[in-house]
C-alpha cells in the first residue's frame, strides 16, 4: 500500500537540451565555492557591496559563464550567512562579539540594560585604548548624538575629545533607547564608570536641554560650553533684523572682561532695539555658557563648538548605514575606529621621526618648541611667535621676586596685556588667560621671553597634553582583532597574498604551471579533511558559547533627522493657471470652464453644416488677420487681440488661449 512500482524508464530526454552558452543558468550547475564564500567574506568585511563583489569576481574568472554562479546566488548566501548569525538574535550577536573583545582585551568595557519586556534598551561600550587616551586628555569632553546608523534608528552618542596631534579621539560610544534625561544620565554615569571615575574639567555639547540637565547632575563640576555654532544659528533664524548675527558674534567671541561684554551687550540692544525681545533675553539667561568673557579661564583646548562631533558624526556614516544590524553595526564601527588610530599613529610617527623647518628670527626658542611640541602644537605656538610681532613692552614694575610687564599692541595703544613673570621659576601669569585656557603660551609671554632673554619656553608655561610626552606613562594596547571570523579573514588574506605572488611565477611557464597544479590539489585535498575536523569543534565550541539572553530592540522615534524630510514637510503644488493651492491645471475652475466653451464651438460648428470647410480654408490657405474674427457675414465669437498662436490648436482644445471671452453666439 502506498508503493510506486517503476515498469518502465525511458532513458532518452522528453525535452531539449539547454545549449553550451546557458548553461550557467543551471541551478545544478552553479555552486558557490568555499574559496568565493571566504572571498565574499573579507570584502564585505571592508563595506564593499555585494554587487561590486560580483563584478570583481566575474573580471577575476574571466566572465559570467565562468564564475559559477549569478548574482542572485550572491545575495542569498549573503542573506544565509546572516541569518547564521542571527540565530540567537541580533542583539545575542552583538554582545557575543562585544563579549569577545572583552576575552581578548581584559580592560574593553561594556555595559547594557533591558526595558520590562527584556529588549535592549541602552548599550555602551569603550576599549582600552579608548579609556588609556581618555586618562590623558579626558580634561575636555565633547558629546552629541547621531542618527540614522542603524536597522532599529537608535540614536548613536559619541563621546570624543582632541589629543596631543589636534586629532579627533574616541572616548567612548553608546546606542541609547531615547533621548531622555535618565537616558543621558545611564549613558554618563557608566562612563565614569568605564573610566575609573575621573571627571572632565570641561563638557562641550549644543543646547538639548536633557543633555545640560544630566550633565549637571553628573558632572556639576565641570565647565558646561554650549556650541557656538548652534547659539549662531539660532540668532541667526530667531532674530530677523540685518547685521544683528554679526554683532552677536562679536559680543559671543570678544576677548575682554565681563564688564566689557555687558557694555558691548547693552550697545548692541540700544542699537536694534531689542530690549523685549524674547530669544534675546532667554539667551543672555545663559551667557555664562556661551559668551567668551565668561569662559576665559576655563580650559577647552580650542574648542568652542561641537564640530568634531558633527565630524565624527559625517565619517561614520561612511562606514555606517541605516540597514546594519547590531551585530554588523559592531563590527563596523570598529573598523572605523581603527582608521582613526591608524591615523594617530602615523601622525606620531612623523612627529618622531621628522624635524621642524625653522622660520622666524627667534631660532633657540623655535628650535626648543619643535624639540617639546609635538608636530600640530609646534606649529600652532609658531603661529603665535609670529603674532607676537605686533606687542610690545611699555612699562616694567618689579616687586621683589617677580616683575609686572605692560604691553600694547601696534595700533591699538588704548589696549593694554599684563604679565607676571617669576624670577625664580621663571613662571608667567597673563591676564589674557590665553594659557589656561588653550594651552599655549600667548604672544604677551612670548614678548616677555625676549625681553627676559630666554632661549627656552619655561616649564610651567608647558602643557603636557601637547607635547611629545603626553603618553609616555602609558602602555597603549594594540587590539587582538584575531578572534572569531576575524582570524579566518586575516588567515584567508595571508595565504591569498602569498599564492598571489606563486601564481605569479608559476604562470610563466608550462612545467611551473603543471607542477604547481598538482601540488595545490594534494594540498587542498589535505587542508579539506583538517577543515571539516575544526568546524566540528568549532560547533561543539558555538554551543557552549555564553548566552546573555536579550532580545532584539526595538525600532526607536528620535528627536532628531526623523528621515526624509522632504515627504514631511512637502511644497504644496499650486495651479499653473490661476496659482492658487489645492488643485492643478487640468482641474481649474477657469481651465474647465474654458474647455466647455470650446465644446460648445464644437457642437454649433457641427449644426453649421459647411462651416468647418469654411474654417480649413481660412486655417490652411488663408492668411492671419489682424483681427480674430472669421467671417463678416457669420459671427462665430469675439476674441481679444492678442498673441498669434496656432488656430487649428487653439481649435482643438490643447491650448486654450487665455483671452477667450464670449460663449460662441451663432447668427442664422
Amino acid at each position: 500500500m502506498n508503493k510506486w512500482v517503476v515498469k518502465e524508464f525511458m532513458a532518452d530526454h522528453n525535452h531539449p537540451l539547454v545549449e553550451q552558452k546557458n548553461v550557467q543558468f543551471l541551478r545544478s550547475h552553479r555552486v558557490i565555492k568555499n574559496a568565493d564564500k571566504a572571498q565574499l567574506n573579507a570584502m564585505r568585511g571592508v563595506g564593499i557591496g555585494t554587487s561590486q563583489i560580483m563584478d570583481y569576481m566575474v573580471q577575476q574568472s574571466g566572465g559570467y559563464n565562468n564564475v559559477g554562479f549569478t548574482k542572485k546566488d550572491l545575495y542569498n548566501h549573503v542573506d544565509a550567512d546572516r541569518r547564521v548569525h542571527l540565530r540567537d538574535g541580533d542583539a545575542e550577536g552583538a554582545l557575543a562579539y562585544l563579549c569577545g573583545k572583552s576575552e581578548m582585551d581584559p580592560s574593553f568595557y561594556y555595559k547594557y540594560n533591558v526595558d520590562e519586556d527584556n529588549h535592549l534598551a541602552n548599550l555602551f561600550w569603550a576599549d582600552s585604548t579608548s579609556k588609556l587616551d581618555y586618562s590623558c586628555f579626558g580634561d575636555v569632553l565633547a558629546f552629541d548624538t547621531t542618527y540614522r546608523t542603524n536597522a532599529y534608528k537608535k540614536p548613536l552618542v559619541i563621546l570624543v575629545g582632541i589629543n596631543h596631534h589636534h586629532q579627533t579621539i574616541v572616548f567612548g560610544s553608546a546606542l541609547l533607547v531615547d533621548e531622555s534625561v535618565s537616558t543621558y544620565t545611564w549613558v554618563l554615569e557608566t562612563f565614569l564608570d568605564a573610566m575609573n571615575n575621573k571627571k572632565p574639567l570641561s563638557v562641550i555639547t549644543d543646547g538639548d536641554k536633557a543633555m545640560r540637565k544630566a550633565i549637571k547632575r553628573i558632572f556639576p563640576d565641570s565647565c558646561h560650553r554650549l556650541c557656538a555654532w548652534h547659539i549662531q544659528r539660532n540668532a541667526f533664524t530667531n532674530v530677523h533684523v540685518k547685521d544683528f548675527t554679526n554683532h552677536f558674534s562679536k559680543c559671543m567671541f570678544m576677548e575682554g572682561t565681563v564688564e566689557e561684554f555687558e557694555c558691548a551687550w547693552n550697545d548692541m540692544l540700544e542699537m536694534f532695539n531689542l530690549h523685549g525681545h524674547k530669544w534675546v533675553t532667554d539667551i543672555y539667561a545663559k551667557r555664562s555658557r556661551w559668551a567668551e568673557a565668561y569662559l576665559r579661564g576655563h580650559f577647552f583646548a580650542g574648542m568652542k563648538s561641537t564640530q568634531r562631533c558633527e565630524s565624527m558624526n559625517a565619517y561614520l556614516n561612511r562606514f555606517l548605514k541605516t540597514r546594519l544590524k547590531l551585530f554588523e553595526f559592531v563590527k563596523h564601527f570598529d573598523r572605523a575606529l581603527s582608521r582613526i588610530r591608524h591615523n594617530e599613529a602615523k601622525a606620531e610617527f612623523e612627529t618622531h621621526h621628522s624635524s621642524a623647518v625653522l622660520t622666524t628670527k627667534l631660532y633657540a626658542l623655535e628650535k626648543y618648541a619643535g624639540t617639546v611640541f609635538t608636530r600640530q602644537s609646534f606649529l600652532k605656538f609658531r603661529d603665535e611667535m609670529k603674532n607676537a610681532e605686533l606687542f610690545f613692552s611699555v612699562s616694567t614694575e618689579n616687586h621683589g621676586g617677580y616683575r609686572v610687564h605692560t604691553l600694547t599692541k601696534f595700533r591699538s595703544p588704548d589696549k593694554i596685556w599684563k604679565v607676571c613673570y617669576g624670577n625664580s621659576d621663571r613662571s608667567m601669569k597673563c591676564t589674557c588667560m590665553m594659557f589656561e585656557s588653550v594651552g599655549f603660551p600667548c604672544p604677551h609671554m612670548i614678548v616677555v621671553m625676549k625681553i627676559e632673554h630666554l632661549e627656552e619656553i619655561p616649564e610651567t608655561c608647558i602643557m603636557k597634553r601637547w607635547s611629545k610626552l603626553a603618553k609616555e606613562t602609558v602602555q597603549v594596547h594594540h587590539d587582538n582583532e584575531s578572534q572569531g571570523d576575524a582570524t579566518n579573514i586575516i588567515r584567508y588574506g595571508a595565504l591569498s597574498s602569498m599564492c598571489s605572488r606563486m601564481s605569479y611565477f608559476t604562470s610563466q611557464s608550462e612545467k611551473a604551471f603543471k607542477e604547481a597544479r598538482c601540488e595545490i590539489q594534494r594540498l587542498t585535498c589535505q587542508m579539506e579533511e583538517l577543515c571539516k575536523n575544526s568546524v566540528e569543534e568549532s560547533e561543539r565550541e558555538d554551543l557552549k558559547a555564553t548566552k546573555h539572553h536579550v532580545r532584539d530592540p526595538i525600532i526607536v522615534k528620535t528627536k532628531g533627522n526623523p528621515g526624509n524630510l522632504k515627504d514631511k514637510f512637502k511644497k504644496p503644488r499650486h495651479c499653473g493657471k490661476c496659482k492658487k493651492v489645492g488643485h492643478t491645471v487640468r482641474k481649474c475652475p477657469e481651465f474647465v470652464n474654458t474647455h466647455n466653451a470650446f465644446i460648445n464651438i464644437e457642437d454649433s460648428i457641427e449644426d453649421m453644416g459647411d462651416m468647418p470647410s469654411l474654417l480649413n480654408h481660412n486655417m490652411e490657405g488663408g492668411s492671419r488677420h489682424g483681427t480674430n474674427e472669421f467671417s463678416q457675414n457669420t459671427t462665430l465669437g469675439t476674441f481679444q487681440n492678442g498673441p498669434e498662436t496656432s488656430l487649428n490648436d487653439s481649435w482643438l482644445g490643447l491650448h486654450p488661449p487665455n483671452y477667450f471671452t464670449n460663449q460662441v453666439r451663432v447668427i442664422e
